[in-house]
């Protein structure tokens, strides 16, 4: 397929400045012709032929130019049926197509589009110059910034994406290759220099520059990829927040550091991040290669913003009609996907999905200190409500008392796993205790139930009791996501660090028993909404 740049920046009727002087020219010689006719004779009929053929050539020389004349290389006439004057055509991966159009700004020397998904799309002002593919014609590297234009779940979160557009000949451009990053990076700089494109990027506080050379498949990293990363821990700062930030486990950040204790970290601890392998993919045939930081990939499903809801939850007085038509389905498709009868109105707080909306991204929900006799089954009717399943780490001590509860939680799809018998210290207790405390709640569980997983009370698990762990074939289960609902009385206040730090793959840490929980249970609900609607689908981590 072509991949041709759609490009006319000359803004429609304005004549390129290359041209002005053929059109002077034209227009002098053609003056002079016929000023010397009618000068010279005394014939008047002869006047008339002269000064018709004066106009011919001053038509005549507004008529463009053919492409390949070297002397206006952009006075080339448009392709039937082509892009406006002044817009531009890009591969976009976010879109069907793979191509997105955008029109040219008045105020500024870039490009815009506002597509219907509710995400604005612009490209940097700056056009970087330099020949990057060594055919001593000029090149270009332009950037595209994607963000959301509304509040709400669709709000938060830029996606910068590099395209490098190669001249030819003939004046034209087309696109060769790009590159996607991460949405932890931002792009402050661009500019192309001795054959490289080179940028300069920010993560957080973090300020780092790099460059990318041009080969026959797409563009590379000239300084090599980056394998490793050691961040210093700052004021404030969690494991649970900096695993966050890299895209890793807390469990792999411990293991990798030796930390014992998930909430034991220092300021200016150093901590090494493992990195990952960049993927290359191609948007509308051109090479394109993800760019993150250290310990990020970009997965499939992977979306700059969520662009259109995945789920929505019905409010009181609306039809079935209006909800197919707001999410921009067809009503018997709404119907059959939801496994629901048109006959029966909607109720108020239902949850619908919409079809045709990916849910690739998996939200893991962690329950701890259950089970609770009055909290743990609103949570397991609100879970059921948004057919999102999750996992409780139990304590043995409450799963004997509520067998029927432990039941209730298997029987409906959710993983019960091991949390102690009695919630102790863990570094304060024997290898023996460690091991009657695993086998004590396995027993309450039911051996035949229990989820091979164990979360150390306070993720404190010392390297011996770890061995102990280990040795019984739990696989060690610690959180990515605090809400922080053991400290926060607040619903708000428990959703924000989820809602803000959620990525797919996330284990998210919340308590379903051990206090009163209506926050919690707020909080919850507030989560499963708004995440929900990007397109995350919530599962349970560890299930027998």
């Amino acid at each position: 397929m072509s991949r041709v740049v759609e490009l006319q920046e000359n803004g429609g009727d304005a004549l390129p400045s290359a041209c002005l002087p053929s059109i002077g020219f034209a227009f002098t010689a053609a003056w002079w012709y016929s000023a010397s006719i009618l000068s010279t004779t005394e014939d008047l009929p002869m006047r008339f032929p002269a000064f018709i053929l004066a106009i011919l050539f001053f038509l005549a020389s507004l008529l463009p130019v053919d492409a390949a004349d070297p002397a206006c290389p952009n006075c080339a006439p448009l392709p039937v049926g082509a892009l406006p004057a002044g817009a531009l055509r890009l591969p976009y991966r976010w879109v069907e197509d793979g191509m997105v159009t955008l029109a040219q700004n008045r105020q500024s020397d870039g490009w815009s589009a506002a597509l219907q998904s509710g995400v604005e799309v612009r490209t940097s002002p700056l056009q970087a110059v330099g020949d990057l593919n060594g055919d001593a014609i000029d090149d270009r590297a332009i950037l595209l910034e994607s963000r959301a234009s509304r509040r709400g779940p669709y709000a938060g979160g830029t996606r910068w994406e590099l395209l490098v557009l190669l001249g030819s000949a003939d004046g034209s451009e087309y696109a060769a290759a790009g590159v996607t990053f991460s949405l932890s990076l931002r792009v402050t700089d661009l500019s192309i220099a001795d054959g490289q494109v080179q940028t300069s990027l920010a993560a957080g506080d973090e300020h780092f520059a790099t460059a990318f050379v041009l080969e026959d498949d797409g563009l590379y990293r000239a300084d090599g990829e980056m394998t490793s990363l050691t961040h210093l821990v700052r004021r404030e700062e969690t494991l649970s927040k900096i695993a966050s930030h890299y895209g890793v486990t807390v469990a792999d950040l411990m293991a990798r550091n030796g930390i014992a204790d998930a909430n034991q970290v220092f300021i200016g601890q150093p901590l090494f991040i493992q990195s990952t392998q960049p993927v290359q993919e191609s948007v509308a045939g051109v090479p394109f290669v993800f760019f993150g930081l250290p310990g990020e990939e970009m997965l499939p499903g992977d979306t700059p913003l969520p662009l259109r809801p995945a789920q929505h939850i019905v409010q009181p007085g609306e039809r079935w009609e209006q909800i197919a038509a707001r999410h921009r389905v067809a009503l018997p498709a709404l119907i059959d996907y939801n496994g629901l009868r048109l006959s029966a109105a909607p109720v108020p707080g239902q949850v619908i999905f919409i079809p045709g909306i990916p849910r690739k991204k998996v939200l893991y929900l962690t329950f701890d200190d259950g089970p609770h006799e009055e909290w743990t089954p609103k949570f397991l009717d609100l879970l059921a409500r948004f057919d999102a399943h999750a996992t409780f780490f139990v304590n043995g001590v409450y799963a004997n008392i509520y067998p029927k509860l432990i039941q209730r939680e298997i029987a409906e799809g959710h993983g019960v796993a091991n949390h102690s018998y009695y919630h102790s210290h863990f570094d304060k207790l024997t290898l023996d205790r460690v091991a009657w405390d695993l086998i004590s709640t396995q027993t309450a569980i039911g051996v035949d139930n229990q989820a091979p997983c164990f979360r150390p009370p306070y993720g404190i698990l010392p390297p011996a009791a770890w061995n102990v762990v280990a040795a019984q074939g739990y696989e060690v289960v610690i959180w990515d996501i605090d809400s922080l609902d053991w400290k926060q009385t607040d619903a708000q206040a428990i959703a924000a660090p989820v809602l803000e730090r959620a990525y797919d793959g996330a284990i998210v840490l919340m308590h379903d028993g051990g206090d009163e929980r209506p926050a919690t249970l707020a909080a919850l609900e507030t989560v499963l909404t708004e995440l929900g609607s990007q397109g995350y689908r919530f599962e349970a981590y560890c299930k027998r």
